[in-house]
């Protein structure tokens, strides 16, 4: 069967499902709780809550948006206990994490859509994904901001070039902090937890002009030991350290004009990843040492999940500060809306990295980024026959790395302590220019349809030299530019007050770049592209107790930026790869998602989520892995697991007559994957590349007043011993794998009425 068959197929197969599934579900639904309702009527009647998103730059319900997104709201952050992408990431259907060291360092996957580029490449290595905090894209300093005092989490899924822009080719990130008000608040709250953790956290709010200025002040401080026990007295520890602060103004002087400025700040250092050695060896390391891992008096996984042997610290950490400012001046007819955000961060990885006793190889590795951006759009007022919104933003992004490799006292390859074997040293400069615009035409009461679209134009400019032994290998010195439109079309239509069906074709783009490598027939890569198509439906029924919402797609994956290398020969007649980057590949994924809220009673609330994604390699014919050449196409791409779920339940009573307190109980589920390009083709090998399914539950009870809150917890309540990730850094023990723990404590919050 060829391509296009082959597509209209499946695309006949989602058309007909999305048709259906709405129908089967609103009558499946209506037999089940008709009695329940009936039974109800007489008694206070519970709703869903309704979650409010501006995922297209207007206050929305989130089921009025043909867009595929799961959203938590400042109630449901706080029940769930985020503290980073790993909570909400998990409870979102068809997203998934690997950890890569630090919060701030995640492999983020969203429909099966991650990157497929090495991290050695990071210079020029743009992200799939957007990440907005307060309208301003943070991708560049983090992909995990403090959840701290937050309006809203959206995780949006899909291309969302139109407000998001570049790179948001998988999917984006939202998130609103809570903005100061007219009132005066004050709340701290303190948590002891396994490990020695301890979590300080305080917000206060203040009116300095009453109706006109107010401020709010958040800090947190978080220090743990960590689960990760080295036995070398010299060689460093798990222990983590994490401070954020930010303090916000909002300034009224009048109805029609509101001016919102913010400065953001975080550091954080964590010691050493948290990883065991497996006793596979890598390729790299078993040509150094033969095929046979050393236990290293700590042994292997799964006999041991907890214990290293490092003999020189190592830390791995970021500090970033983030500066916006925002104005909104009312027209009556229109709005016009300026942002402006400045970011500077500096992330590093300094100490260890042969993972293991013996003192062979160190690294110090920091990477600086500095990001100013200005947004002005134009939007029309809403509840009109035509609601639209028209914008130009650009951007200025510079960085800066320098990567050097040492030996250490270990005597590998015969070098002197402290020799520098390798040096790099790099700087980019991207600037981006686009404008977008998207019409809303409300056609009748019953459909809408939309239409939207991004232009962009990027210039990026590289230089980077490398030295290997003194000597320089590698110079470059390029630039290049790309442009790109990015389309997207949409259809809603109301099948009754609580019930709508959309289709959406969409597109999105990750940036093109210059290439690292010398020598190349090309200096450059292009972009990236991704069309969406996609169906869904959302819905409210049993008198808005029962909330569903679910959707397909297929996405179709061009050009895409994949790590290569180049056989040659140096003047000393040694083989050598030189490594760069190409468009050499191109995938589908084709999935689903559902997702379910419902108020069984007036104390029982549930939730539950579940996504599927089939995604794999159409063409990859040239994939250079491990030092060799591999065919991957219809393999299946790594960091894509197949199936996810969650869900919770929480039940609500009143304690000793006068405490409102609750039970809740979480789960979530994550299939199988293949972590890396590596995995993917040593799979056959089993353990530890394929990292295999899990399931997680979580326990949370507690007590509530107006004035305090007392919550306890227990995460991963059953002690479930699996492992999440397997990583290359590491030598005589094989690659390290990072292994599941139990972890309990209690939280008391404290605050004003």
């Amino acid at each position: 069967m060829n391509k296009q068959w082959q597509r209209k197929l499946i695309w006949s197969g989602i058309s007909g499902a999305a048709a259906v599934l709405p129908a089967v579900v609103v009558s499946g639904a209506t037999a089940l709780w008709s009695g329940a309702v009936t039974a109800q009527e007489e008694a206070n009647r519970l709703m869903i809550e309704e979650v409010v998103v501006t995922s297209r730059r207007r206050e929305e319900s989130l089921q009025d948006v043909p867009v595929s997104i799961t959203a938590f709201s400042a109630d449901s952050i706080e029940r769930n206990m985020f503290k980073g992408i790993e909570g909400y990431f998990s409870r979102t259907p068809n997203v998934s994490f690997i950890s890569t060291g630090s919060r701030d360092r995640k492999e983020l996957s969203i429909r099966g859509v991650t990157n497929q580029l090495d991290t050695t490449e990071a210079l020029v290595r743009a992200s799939t994904f957007a990440f907005y905090l307060d309208d301003v894209n943070v991708v560049s300093a983090t992909a995990n901001p403090g959840v701290m005092d937050l309006e809203r989490i959206e995780v949006l899924r899909g291309p969302q070039g139109t407000y998001f822009g570049r790179n948001a080719v998988g999917g984006a990130v939202n998130i609103s902090t809570v903005k100061p008000d007219h009132d005066f608040f004050a709340q701290v709250s303190g948590e002891l937890g396994r490990y020695d953790t301890r979590d300080i956290e305080g917000v206060i709010n203040m009116p300095v002009i009453d109706d006109v200025l107010a401020v709010r002040a958040n800090y947190k401080y978080y220090e743990s030991d960590g689960h990760i026990k080295n036995i070398n007295p010299i060689g460093g520890g798990n222990n983590s350290e994490y401070e954020y602060g930010r303090l916000s103004a909002r300034y009224t002087p009048s109805d029609r004009l509101t001016v919102d400025l913010m400065a953001t700040t975080s550091d954080e250092v964590v010691g050493m990843r948290e990883g065991v050695p497996s006793g596979v060896m890598s390729v790299f390391a078993a040509s150094l040492f033969g095929n046979v891992a050393d236990p290293d008096g700590v042994g292997f996984y799964p006999d041991n999940r907890n214990r290293v042997n490092f003999d020189r610290p190592q830390d791995v950490g970021s500090k970033w500060e983030l500066y916006t400012g925002k104005f909104e001046y009312d027209f009556d007819a229109f709005s016009l809306v300026g942002i402006t955000g400045y970011i500077e961060s500096d992330t590093f990885l300094r100490g260890d990295i042969d993972g293991s006793s013996q003192d062979f190889v160190y690294e110090e590795k920091p990477i600086s980024r500095e990001s100013i951006s200005q947004e002005f759009r134009l939007q029309s007022a809403g509840n009109e026959r035509l609601d639209w919104t028209v914008g130009v933003i650009y951007s200025k992004d510079k960085g800066d790395i320098i990567q050097q490799t040492f030996a250490g006292a270990g005597g590998l390859f015969g070098l002197p302590e402290d020799f520098q074997i390798t040096s790099t040293v790099g700087d980019n400069e991207s600037r981006s220019a686009a404008v977008f615009g998207e019409l809303t035409w409300h056609f009748n009461d019953r459909l809408d349809l939309v239409f939207g679209g991004r232009y962009t134009k990027d210039e990026v400019e590289v230089s980077q030299y490398r030295l290997s032994s003194g000597v320089i290998n590698g110079f470059v010195e390029d630039e290049a530019d790309f442009t790109d439109f990015s389309p997207k079309v949409s259809v809603n239509y109301a099948l009754g007050e609580d019930m709508d069906v959309f289709a959406t074709v969409s597109k999105g783009f990750k940036a093109g770049g210059v290439q690292l490598g010398s020598d190349f027939e090309r200096a450059d890569f292009d972009p990236e592209e991704l069309w969406n198509y996609e169906l869904g439906f959302k819905s409210q029924l049993m008198d808005r107790r029962l909330r569903l919402n679910g959707s397909l797609f297929y996405l179709e994956w061009d050009d895409l930026q994949a790590s290569f290398a180049v056989a040659e020969t140096n003047d000393q007649g040694v083989i050598v790869f030189n490594s760069g980057i190409q468009n050499a590949a191109s995938a589908s994924n084709l999935g689903g998602e559902l997702e379910i809220s419902a108020v069984l009673t007036e104390n029982l609330v549930v939730n539950f989520s579940a996504g599927y994604v089939d995604a794999e390699f159409d063409d990859f014919t040239n994939a250079f892995v491990d030092g060799e050449l591999y065919d991957l196409s219809g393999q299946a791409m790594p960091n894509a697991p197949e199936w996810t779920f969650s869900g919770d339940a929480e039940y609500r009573f009143t304690f000793a007559d006068r405490y409102d307190s609750f039970v809740r109980l979480e789960w979530f589920h994550r299939d199988e994957i293949l972590p890396d390009l590596v995995a993917l083709v040593r799979q056959d090998e089993g353990f530890p590349f394929r990292v295999p399914s899990y399931d997680h539950f979580n326990l949370r009870a507690g007590i509530e007043t107006d004035r305090f809150s007392v919550t306890a917890y227990v995460e991963n309540l059953f002690d479930e011993e699996y492992f999440t990730n397997a990583y290359q850094k590491a030598f005589l023990g094989g690659l390290h794998v990072q292994p599941s723990y139990q972890t309990w404590g209690v939280r008391v919050t404290l605050r004003t009425l």
